[in-house]
């Protein structure tokens, strides 16, 4: 059954902030890719079964208080199978800083699985690198 791009989107995003990494997985298939905008970075990609286990699950239990971040979708927009979702992540970092960053992703979906096919990541990586720095203090 055919569904809705958007919910799929909407889907995920509910899913991805519960942290539940298995079923975060369960939205990727082994050809699906993430690449984030980091351009200090490299511009990181992640294909499969790595998007969870090699970034996803590492950055949010690594950087973040447990339970952190949350995404909060603020509009989507959707052409075909394509959806811009803009967002706002926020959460408590490790070091005690709080984290609020504006996000732009570009996801293709295919619908008739439920599964994300591509999503890429645009912020503002400066404010993300230095605000999860550690601080004097720890």
């Amino acid at each position: 059954m055919a569904r809705d791009p958007k919910d799929v989107v909407r889907r995920f995003f509910e899913t991805l902030s519960t942290g539940e990494f298995d079923k975060i997985a369960e939205f990727f298939t082994e050809d699906s890719t993430w690449t984030v905008n980091d351009v200090a970075n490299g511009l990181p990609s992640q294909r499969g079964r790595a998007i969870v286990d090699d970034f996803l699950q590492p950055v949010r239990e690594g950087l973040f208080v447990s339970g952190d971040p949350k995404v909060e979708l603020v509009r989507l927009i959707a052409e075909g199978n394509s959806v811009v979702a803009l967002g706002i992540g926020r959460g408590v970092l490790l070091n005690g800083n709080a984290y609020e960053n504006s996000y732009a992703y570009v996801l293709d979906v295919d619908p008739e699985a439920g599964k994300v096919r591509s999503l890429y990541e645009y912020m503002d990586s400066d404010y993300a690198h230095a605000i999860s720095a550690p601080t004097d203090g720890g």
